[in-house]
């Protein structure tokens, strides 16, 4: 296994801008072989994902609320719902959900199971975050990738961390850091609040280079609607900021975002009783596809492209040096949050690929 102490102590933290804007293709070319498919329509899911709070399938009969801050089989959610989510028992109809619009609950959905990465790894996947009940929206949905040699049980610290960084609780110098998800490889927030881009609450810690929005933790959030890219971690060092879609890589704000998008949608009621095919109608116009890949090495790249639904398909709004070495193998991971502000977080269809072979 290859030695992954220089992840952290290294310099990983140079903030790298999207080079692209155009139409994207897959990275390395053509896509190789299917590693995991996993549509999230159904009742059920592949066993080898982990739910992890109040993780969801909209596509099994609602039920007791999932237990909060633990792992658990992905099943149905909760009687109670808050926010315009979709109907439960809805299969083949069905989504990923990790939150409602509840207050102060977490989810997450953990892939533990080591996928081979050395042809490089492709992952694309649908995601929903609209209908907040808050004057503003939650912080965002995260996907990362861990090293495939270490247990993926856990995901890091929530609130702006996004399930994926460390976290020093409301940025207070004597307050117990939470740590970041063990292993961590590569870190994709799509943030709508703006937290994850700046390093408030010691994110970050212990990284040569930080957010050029600094390390104090005050609102407003520096990078709403910015895609964060942070690097590799453990427990309550490193997940450096290597990536944000900002051309501003100064110190002075704002840093506004470059996106040729909104990741947040506008969906804010669903009809009581609704269908699940109705529901999903209302559903389409608020989704965004998402495709990350990182390019098999010596030299890897990184690259996250977003269909934003508006009939150009694919933009790139991340181009960056992966942090080397990449792991062997790696496990990924699904993770969001609500706390005094809410939103609806939904995820569905993902598939993994080899970038050759």
């Amino acid at each position: 296994m290859r030695h992954r102490g220089a992840w952290i102590t290294a310099a990983v933290g140079a903030v790298a801008v999207a080079a692209s804007f155009g139409h994207a293709s897959a990275a390395g070319g053509r896509p190789g072989s299917v590693l995991v498919e996993e549509s999230f329509t159904r009742a059920s899911a592949d066993q080898r994902f982990v739910g992890y709070g109040a993780a969801c399938l909209t596509g099994a009969r609602r039920g007791k609320a999932p237990a909060e801050a633990a792992n658990h089989p992905l099943g149905g959610c909760r009687r109670d719902p808050a926010g315009p989510v979709p109907p439960g028992g809805a299969a083949p109809r069905g989504y990923l959900q990790l939150t409602d619009a509840h207050p102060e609950v977490t989810g997450a959905a953990l892939f533990d199971a080591p996928i081979p990465a050395e042809d490089g790894i492709e992952v694309t996947f649908e995601q929903w975050q609209y209908g907040n009940t808050t004057r503003a929206p939650a912080d965002g949905i995260s996907f990362f990738l861990t090293d495939g040699a270490r247990r993926l049980a856990t995901p890091g610290a929530f609130g702006g961390s996004l399930g994926y960084a460390q976290k020093r609780p409301g940025g207070r110098a004597g307050a117990r850091f939470v740590p970041g998800v063990d292993g961590g490889y590569l870190g994709i927030g799509l943030d709508v609040l703006g937290e994850y881009f700046g390093d408030g609450e010691g994110r970050g810690n212990g990284c040569a280079r930080r957010s050029p929005a600094g390390t104090a933790f005050r609102p407003p959030a520096p990078g709403p609607n910015i895609v964060s890219a942070r690097g590799p971690g453990n427990g309550i060092r490193g997940y450096c900021l290597l990536a944000a879609s900002t051309k501003n890589t100064t110190r002075s704000g704002p840093w506004r975002s470059s996106l040729p998008g909104r990741l947040h949608g506008d969906l804010t009621k669903m009809p009581a009783g609704v269908a699940p095919d109705r529901a999903q109608r209302l559903l389409e116009p608020v989704k965004r596809i998402v495709r990350v890949a990182v390019s098999p090495g010596p030299d890897p790249v990184a690259t996250v492209d977003i269909d934003f639904r508006d009939g150009g398909g694919f933009k790139r709004v991340l181009r960056f040096a992966a942090p080397r070495p990449v792991p062997d193998t790696v496990k990924f991971g699904f993770a969001a949050s609500t706390g005094p502000l809410t939103d609806v977080q939904l995820v569905r269809r993902v598939v993994v690929r080899s970038l050759r072979g």
